[in-house]
């Protein structure tokens, strides 16, 4: 499975933290004050704790 970096925005600096937090997301701030993003890695571990296989 392909995982590429996934830029977001957040509404405001409480919640970017958050996000930085949880997600293990990396602040970019370029386009916008509270843009972020997750990198692959984090997606990857956030995959690996949410999917289900159900069979």
């Amino acid at each position: 499975m392909l995982i590429t970096r996934r830029d977001s925005l957040a509404l405001n600096k409480e919640l970017e933290k958050h996000y930085i937090g949880a997600m293990g997301a990396v602040h970019i701030g370029i386009l916008h004050e509270y843009q972020f993003a997750v990198l692959p890695e984090s997606s990857k571990k956030l995959l690996e704790v949410y999917s289900y296989e159900w069979n």
